[in-house]
């Protein structure tokens, strides 16, 4: 009568974890590449949801509305807390591992929805990490806001 073992012997089962590990190791670059472009896609959908927000808030109450631009999300200003409360003042800044190019002015929002005191159109740039890759939000004279265009960020 003849044996059969069934099952994995331990050559066959090293053989397989080290495939894995191949595999995987290749993945990880592109994974965490996949993240930071997600990051930098929330940030800028954040962005223009927060203009848009802001600028319906402006036409909505017939008064200005401001958006504030911080460099730093973990050092908002606080002063302003009740211009913020009701909504007079939005202040935006970038999430995760996303950053502003340079300082932005504020935006203010006329009762009209069109920008306050713009000559020209008002542009964002919001950079990844590895500061490669950037999202351009522009706001045009009359309060437009356009959908993101890439570019990088030098």
């Amino acid at each position: 009568m003849q044996n059969k073992h069934k099952g994995f012997t331990l050559i066959e089962l090293m053989v397989t974890i080290a495939v894995m590990a191949i595999i995987a190791m290749m993945a990880a670059p592109s994974f965490g590449d996949m993240l930071q472009r997600q990051n930098l896609n929330k940030s800028t959908q954040d962005l223009i949801g927060v203009m848009t927000e802001a600028r319906a808030q402006s036409v909505l109450t017939k008064s200005d509305v401001a958006v504030n631009f911080a460099l730093d999300p973990n050092n908002l200003d606080s002063t302003n807390a009740s211009k913020v409360k009701n909504k007079s003042l939005y202040i935006w800044a970038p999430t995760g591992q996303s950053k502003l190019k340079a300082a932005v002015s504020p935006v203010v929002f006329e009762m009209t929805g069109k920008v306050k005191s713009a000559n020209s159109d008002i542009s964002v740039e919001i950079c990844n990490q590895k500061g490669n890759k950037s999202k351009i939000v522009s706001i045009s004279k009359m309060g437009t806001i356009q959908q993101a265009t890439e570019g990088t960020c030098t």
